[in-house]
């Protein structure tokens, strides 16, 4: 049936106009807000970042203000210290006094690397952890040296003294921070003189090693012996602590015998900073030791062997 369209038509589509209104109203309302909490939110995480990176940025500052501060205190305790007079040199001094050398050279490189360190997290906040890791470990590396420091000074200072010692000599040469043995005794044979021409492949070149002279037993060897060593080959020295911990360090002092053996340090006079940290690990595997320049033109080394028994510390 045809219904007409008067008045009461009219009526209903202006109250259906105004529901629409009300709902796009509504929705508008909604994504506003929405909007709002969207900006909120990224304006906090924001704030977030930058209070991090800041307490980052306060933590280094502090860290290097202390290492400052160290050096600061350590120059000025060496400059309490007297001045030599015409006493006579004591070994164990000179080797410390080497050994700070090396130590303040190396601290030295450690401030150029901090700088850059800094102005690199400076320059790049987004890799700031990447950044911050190895400076945590040389911090930590620091700490234990100053440890080490620490109970060397507290150490009771005596005269070393020289003594006969009658044991099987065993050569170790320290050349460019470097440790060679040129022998391997791991299968140790009953000839003594044979023991002086066992040479180890890994660290000398057996093609050019040879032995001139006769050997008549332990303590009764007159001969030289010309022994080429591999250029780089060598157990790397950095400290005690990490020379014993090498497996190639380890495997020689495993092949010795405190009861039996004495180790023979010869030190060539690029390796005077280094040699320390051998004589410490040879010492605290129980060995004893005997301590001589190397004057041949290395890689080439040369040794002489004469009569007579082994003086060793």
């Amino acid at each position: 049936m045809k219904v007409r369209r008067g008045s009461g038509a009219r009526e209903r589509g202006d109250s259906l106009e105004l529901l629409l209104d009300t709902i796009c109203n509504m929705f508008g309302t909604i994504i506003f807000v929405a909007l709002i909490a969207a900006l909120l939110a990224l304006t906090s995480t924001s704030g977030r970042t930058e209070s991090s990176l800041a307490s980052i940025d306060v933590e280094r500052d502090q860290q290097l203000e202390t290492l400052v501060a160290r050096a600061a205190e350590l120059e000025e305790e060496l400059a309490k210290l007297p001045a030599a007079g015409g006493a006579e040199i004591d070994p164990e001094a000179v080797e410390r006094v080497e050994s700070a050398l090396g130590e303040i050279a190396r601290r030295e490189e450690l401030i150029e690397r901090y700088s850059a360190a800094v102005a690199a997290v400076t320059g790049n906040l987004k890799d700031i952890g990447a950044q911050v890791a190895p400076l945590r470990e040389e911090i930590d590396r620091l700490q234990a040296a100053l440890e080490t420091a620490r109970k060397a000074k507290d150490r009771i200072m005596r005269t070393p003294l020289e003594r006969e010692i009658d044991r099987r000599t065993y050569t170790l040469v320290i050349w460019d921070d470097r440790v060679y043995p040129v022998c391997n005794w791991a299968n140790r044979t009953p000839d003594v003189c044979a023991l002086f021409e066992q040479w180890d492949d890994r660290y000398v070149v057996r093609a050019g090693c040879r032995l001139n002279g006769q050997c008549r037993g332990l303590n009764a060897s007159g001969f030289t012996r010309t022994i080429p060593l591999r250029p780089g080959a060598g157990i790397p020295i950095t400290d005690a602590t990490a020379l014993l911990r090498d497996p190639a360090f380890r495997e020689v002092l495993a092949m010795l015998d405190p009861a039996q053996d004495l180790v023979l340090l010869d030190v060539a006079p690029d390796s005077f900073d280094t040699f320390s940290a051998v004589k410490e690990a040879v010492l605290g595997a129980g060995f004893s030791y005997t301590l001589s320049p190397c004057h041949a033109p290395l890689p080439v080394y040369k040794d002489s062997w004469i009569p007579g028994t082994p003086r060793g510390l």
